[in-house]
């Protein structure tokens, strides 16, 4: 599989993390993989084969191009064809101001891009699939994002303040966090699901979980008891707890089966809890 990320440019890189590509003839991982829960939204132009959500014993196909929204637990897909997508991977909370859609509204599934927005993307999607190559696709995909771009909702600006207080200073607690803004625990869960679409408190579940990933696949600790202190839980069955809710694995059983896709993402999931978003807990 070819697999290439491409940096946003000074304008957008607030909102876009990268742009990525990938293109293989044959089938590039096993016969189901899981997207972990990572604090992003994607849209995904798919110029390659349909592949499918496997969801209780059903088989959803996902055509097209599509949204795969903010995810609080893993979606389990199959891809067994053809692969070339160009995408466009979103910051956390990045895609609010060109959407304009509450992102809960689309969490934990795939989206077709008619059915957020119309036929508003058809012309993009033409652009990108005519393009001569991915530095093209990068400049046209750039030039529309630039048009879509609108001026930061109050919800918006809001919690990117709300951000930038938990990644600098911690706060004690979630309660705290809603003083600092003089508000209440309801007004920021509801800001904070419309914009980012995950709660305070789901955001740092996310935030401790894929720190976990990174430290169990980075062979630097002795034992997953080590992995689950490093990372802010409470105690071993915490650990266990939420890692199951959020992948319906335990750690141990979630390093033994060795997702392919979650190893490829292993970089940009350091580099996104590096420099984005990573926070103590409250």
């Amino acid at each position: 599989m070819e697999y290439r990320e491409y940096p946003p440019n000074k304008h957008l890189a607030k909102y876009v993390e990268c742009y990525w590509s990938a293109f293989s003839e044959k089938p590039p991982f096993r016969e189901k993989e899981h997207l972990i829960p990572d604090g992003t939204i994607e849209l995904m132009f798919n110029f390659g084969d349909p592949y499918v959500q496997l969801r209780n014993g059903e088989r959803l196909a996902v055509k097209g191009s599509h949204i795969i929204g903010i995810r609080k637990q893993s979606l389990v897909i199959s891809q067994t064809g053809r692969q070339h997508f160009f995408c466009i991977r979103f910051k956390l909370g990045g895609a609010f101001p060109f959407f304009r859609v509450p992102a809960h509204l689309f969490a934990n599934s795939f989206y077709t891009v008619h059915e957020l927005f119309g036929n508003t993307y058809n012309e993009l999607e033409e652009q990108l699939y005519e393009a001569a190559d991915n530095q093209e696709r990068v400049r046209i995909t750039e030039a529309f994002l630039l048009r879509q771009l609108q001026p930061e909702a109050r919800d918006y600006r809001f919690v990117d303040n709300c951000l930038q207080e938990m990644q600098d200073h911690c706060p004690q607690n979630i309660g705290a966090l809603a003083a600092r803004f003089n508000t209440n625990y309801k007004t920021l869960e509801r800001r904070f699901s419309s914009v980012l679409g995950l709660t305070p408190a789901e955001l740092l579940k996310i935030n401790r979980f894929n720190n976990a990933v990174l430290a169990i696949y980075s062979c630097k600790y002795p034992s997953l008891t080590s992995v689950a202190h490093h990372c802010g839980y409470y105690d071993q069955s915490h650990f266990i707890r939420e890692f199951k809710q959020l992948t319906g694995f335990t750690p141990k059983e979630f390093l033994k089966e060795q997702f392919t896709i979650v190893q490829v993402i292993q970089p940009a999931l350091a580099e996104r809890l590096s420099r984005s978003w990573n926070f103590a807990a409250l």
